[in-house]
C-alpha cells in the first residue's frame, strides 16, 4: 500500500523546516552564550585565586639566588647583569619580586635591548636565616620569639624576544600637481646595550626638503643619552619657519608608583622665518630672517596616571624650565587629574591646567621670536577656536604672548547602549577656557591681574574613540 504525505500534513503536523532552524540557531547562540559567561566566571576564580594567593604571601622573604635567561645572545653580559641588578635581585619579599619583575620587562622593552620577555618564577624551596641580637634585641631575653626566618629561594627564568636590528621604510604620496617621497632606517640594539641608529629624510615638490638623525644609547636602566641632528620646516599661521640644530638630552625613565622624571637638553638652533602670504601683516614682516638661539631646558614629570593617552584615573604634573642665553627666560606648568566612577568605569572626568610666563631679558632691543612664544588655541588646549586663534593680533596673523592660562574639564561615560558598551567609543561632554597676553615685562602681580579677565571659554558634546596610540574627536562645539 502506498502512502502519500503532502506538504500541508507536514505543516499540520509539526513545525517547517524554516521554525526549526530558527529554533536551532537561537539555542546555539543561547548555548554560546552560557559557554561564554562559564569561560569569564571560570578566569575571575582564577584571577581571584591568585590574588588572594598573592596578597597572603606579599610579605614572605624571598632570595633570588639565581636567574635563568634564553635567548640573551644579542645583549651584552654586563648590561643585561645591570638590569637585574637594579630591578629583581632588589627584591626582599614576595610583593617587591613581582614589582621588580614589572619593571624588568618595561626597562628592557623600552630601552630597546628585546621585543618581548615572559618570566617564570620557579622555587627551589626554602632555607633558614639566624637572627643575631642586633637585628631582634628581644632575643637577648628568653622568649618564644623563633632564632631563625624560613626565606624562599627563588629563580626567575627569562624567556627573551630578540628585536628586529634593521628596519626600513619608504613612500610616496601622489595628489593635485605635486608630490613628496620619504624614506625611514632604523638600526637597533647596535652594540648590546639598546642603542638605536634612525635617520628619516623627506623630500617634495612643493614641500621643503627635511631631514633627521638620531642616537640614543641608554646609560644604565634609569637614565637614557639622546643626540640629534635635524633640518625641517614648520607652519605658523601665514609664516613659514625653517628649522636648522642640534639637540643633545639627558632623561631619566624611571617605573614605579610615583615616578619623578628629569629632562635635561641643551639646543642649538638656527632658525629662518618666511611670509607665505601677500598680505602678511607689519609683525609677521619684521619677524622674517635669520635668528640663532642656544638655550638649556629642564624637565620634570611626575605622572601616575594609569595610561598616557586616555586615562582613567590619577595625577599628572609637568614644569618646564628653558634658559635661552642672553634672550629670555620661560617657564610653563601643567597639572591634570583624573577620575572614575561607578562599575566599569562608568563615568571618567578629567580637569586640566595650564599657565606658562616668559621673562624678556631685552624686551626695548631685542623682542621674542614669535616660535618662542605661546601660542593658543585649538584642540589641544582651548576647544572651539582655532590653531593660533587666541591672544593678540595684527590683522589675521597671531602674534602670541608671553604669558597665558588655559583649563578644562572634560566628562567622558560609556556608550548607554548594550552592543557598544565594552567598545573604544565614549561620549564627551567638556568646557574649556583660557586668555594669552603679552605682558611687556610687567610686575608680576599686573600680569595676574589681566590673566584673570576676559577669558575665551567653550563648551560643546562628542564623540571620542580610543585607540592605542591616539585619541580621535568628533566634537560639536559652542564658543
Amino acid at each position: 500500500q502506498k502512502t502519500e504525505i503532502t506538504m500541508e500534513e507536514i505543516h499540520e503536523n509539526g513545525p517547517s523546516l524554516e521554525t526549526r532552524v530558527r529554533e536551532e540557531s537561537a539555542n546555539q547562540i543561547k548555548i554560546n552564550e552560557t559557554e561564554s559567561r562559564q569561560q569569564m566566571l571560570l578566569q575571575s576564580q582564577q584571577m581571584q585565586y591568585i590574588t588572594d594567593l598573592f596578597a597572603k604571601n606579599s610579605t614572605k622573604p624571598v632570595k633570588v639566588s639565581s636567574v635563568v635567561v634564553n635567548n640573551a645572545e644579542s645583549i651584552r653580559p654586563s648590561v643585561l647583569q645591570s638590569y637585574l641588578d637594579a630591578t629583581i635581585n632588589q627584591a626582599l619579599n614576595f610583593q617587591q619580586l613581582v614589582k621588580q619583575s614589572d619593571t624588568l620587562h618595561h626597562k628592557l622593552v623600552s630601552n630597546g635591548l628585546v621585543e618581548d620577555v615572559s618570566q617564570t618564577l620557579d622555587s627551589r624551596g626554602s632555607f633558614q636565616v639566624p637572627v643575631t641580637q642586633t637585628q631582634l634585641p628581644g632575643l637577648m631575653y628568653k622568649s618564644d620569639i623563633p632564632t631563625s626566618i624560613s626565606v624562599l629561594d627563588i629563580v626567575p627564568t627569562l624567556q627573551l624576544q630578540p628585536i628586529k636590528k634593521f628596519s626600513a621604510k619608504t613612500g610616496t604620496n601622489i595628489g593635485n600637481g605635486e608630490g613628496d617621497g620619504y624614506l625611514q632606517f632604523q638600526w637597533r640594539n647596535v652594540l648590546g646595550g639598546g642603542e638605536k641608529f634612525t635617520f628619516d629624510a623627506t623630500k617634495g615638490t612643493k614641500t621643503h626638503s627635511s631631514y633627521l638623525l638620531n642616537f640614543t644609547q641608554p646609560i644604565s636602566p634609569w637614565w637614557l643619552w639622546d643626540s640629534i641632528i635635524f633640518k625641517n620646516s614648520r607652519q605658523m599661521g601665514q609664516a613659514e619657519l625653517f628649522l636648522r640644530g642640534i639637540r643633545t638630552t639627558l632623561k631619566s625613565g624611571f617605573y614605579g608608583d610615583l615616578p619623578v622624571n628629569h629632562e635635561l637638553h641643551w639646543e642649538n638652533l638656527w632658525r629662518s622665518t618666511k611670509a607665505t602670504s601677500t598680505h602678511a601683516s607689519d609683525y609677521l614682516l619684521f619677524q622674517g630672517g635669520d635668528d640663532l638661539k642656544s638655550s638649556l631646558c629642564h624637565i620634570m614629570t611626575i605622572d601616575d596616571r594609569d595610561n598616557a593617552i586616555s586615562p582613567t584615573r590619577g595625577n599628572y604634573a609637568k614644569l618646564l624650565n628653558e634658559l635661552a642665553l642672553g634672550k629670555f627666560w620661560k617657564t610653563t606648568l601643567e597639572f591634570s587629574r583624573t577620575n572614575s566612577w561607578f562599575t566599569n568605569d562608568f563615568i571618567t572626568m578629567t580637569g586640566t591646567f595650564k599657565g606658562g610666563y616668559i621673562s624678556n631679558f631685552h624686551p626695548k632691543s631685542q623682542p621674542l621670536h614669535m616660535g618662542d612664544k605661546f601660542h593658543n588655541g585649538g584642540s589641544n588646549d582651548v576647544r572651539g577656536f582655532q590653531a593660533m586663534g587666541l591672544g593678540p593680533k595684527d590683522l589675521y596673523d597671531s602674534m602670541g604672548g608671553d604669558a597665558f592660562v588655559a583649563y578644562g574639564v572634560s566628562l567622558f561615560s560609556r556608550l548607554p547602549v548594550r552592543r557598544w558598551y565594552e567598545s573604544n567609543f565614549r561620549l564627551h561632554w567638556f568646557v574649556n577656557g583660557g586668555r594669552l597676553i603679552n605682558h611687556n615685562n610687567t610686575n608680576l602681580s599686573s600680569c595676574i591681574k589681566s590673566l584673570t579677565q576676559e577669558h575665551s571659554t567653550s563648551t560643546g558634546v562628542g564623540l571620542v574613540f580610543k585607540h592605542p596610540v591616539a585619541r580621535f574627536e568628533l566634537n560639536f562645539t559652542v564658543p
